[in-house]
């Protein structure tokens, strides 16, 4: 006869574990989720996915309260915990960065959206900024296929900003996730993380706080961004060739008429005869120098910098925004950390 006792169960040994850390967490987390709260939330993600109970427990441990100290819950809407081989890791899912995004005060509105074939969709900018229209066709979207997917927002000072991107625009980002490697969140989660991705892209041009600017960061570790510049403006030529400069304006608060002093500058092809090549390359600096002034004024992230700055062929222009940037006076009491 066998007198060993016997083992508990993994999922109890789990809560128990959980439980003994519940000062840690109590410390990590907002005043409005208690931890037990948390933890019921993060058993019922291990309870959906077996894997992770049988990942490194340190690593689930830690991405839980990597969970926590960002506010937010792992039911795979706010955050998710996936596990990576023999590890677990901390995703943020769309409904985090727009829970953050909303609790921040700077926005009005902000949202995302799949536009399905059949839907009614408008995308158009004119003098008052970019805008757009969506009417869904309210039935089974299961077998439709995906035109494109959005993130819109609107600011305080009600100025807008929207982001579509194509199925290629998405595939080419979804490429560079390691995640796809291991049949991991794009497989389970493939509308969340398509509009994460669209969050992520309009976010470029948003004025953001650095605790926001670095949110929306924390999961590049999970892409190989060492292309990223040249796959970045691939996927945007169609949508910033028509937004561009309207996206800018709103983004470094720039004025009509140095907008127009830019276009004239880059795109005058006419006769340049007793012109000093000099003086036009400084005045391109100026201009982007004074974009830098006028958004740090606005209150904007040193790190919005406007997206035509972020080529190599036009390096001294984006240094010559942070020079302006660094130059400028904050808004109030905003800085930049």
């Amino acid at each position: 006869m066998n007198d060993q006792p016997k083992a508990p169960a993994p999922m109890v040994v789990l809560h128990q574990q959980l439980s003994d850390r519940s000062e840690q967490f109590k410390m990590a987390l907002p005043k409005h989720i208690p931890p037990e709260r948390f933890f019921r939330v993060v058993m019922t993600a291990v309870q959906m996915n077996p894997d992770l109970i049988a990942c490194e427990r340190p690593s689930l441990f830690l991405s839980a309260l990597k969970c926590a100290q960002d506010g937010l819950l792992p039911d795979g809407r706010e955050a998710a915990l996936v596990p990576f081989k023999t590890k677990v890791q901390y995703l943020i899912m769309y409904g985090g960065l727009l829970k953050r995004f909303r609790n921040s005060g700077n926005f009005r509105w902000i949202g995302t959206g799949i536009v399905y074939e059949g839907d009614e969709f408008q995308y158009w900018v004119d003098e008052f900024g970019p805008h757009f229209k969506h009417i869904p066709k309210y039935d089974d979207n299961s077998n439709k296929k995906i035109v494109c997917v959005y993130a819109a927002a609107t600011t305080k000072d009600n100025a807008p900003f929207i982001q579509p991107l194509s199925m290629a625009d998405i595939n080419k980002r979804r490429n560079m996730s390691r995640g796809t490697r291991d049949d991991a969140p794009w497989k389970q989660w493939w509308a969340e993380m398509a509009q994460k991705t669209a969050i992520r892209v309009l976010s470029r041009y948003l004025p953001m706080s650095s605790d926001l600017d670095d949110l929306v960061r924390k999961d590049d570790e999970l892409y190989d961004f060492e292309d990223e510049s040249e796959a970045v403006t691939a996927a945007e030529g169609k949508t910033e060739a028509a937004a561009g400069a309207t996206l800018d304006h709103f983004a470094a608060g720039l004025d009509a008429k140095s907008e127009a002093a830019h276009e004239e500058a880059h795109s005058n092809t006419g006769d340049k005869s007793g012109v000093d090549p000099s003086q036009e390359s400084a005045d391109v600096l100026e201009i982007a120098r004074e974009k830098g002034r006028q958004a740090r004024a606005a209150g904007q992230s040193r790190k919005a910098i406007p997206p035509e700055y972020r080529t190599a062929a036009r390096q001294a222009e984006a240094d010559a925004y942070y020079d302006g940037w660094e130059s400028g006076e904050p808004e109030g009491d905003a800085q930049e950390h």
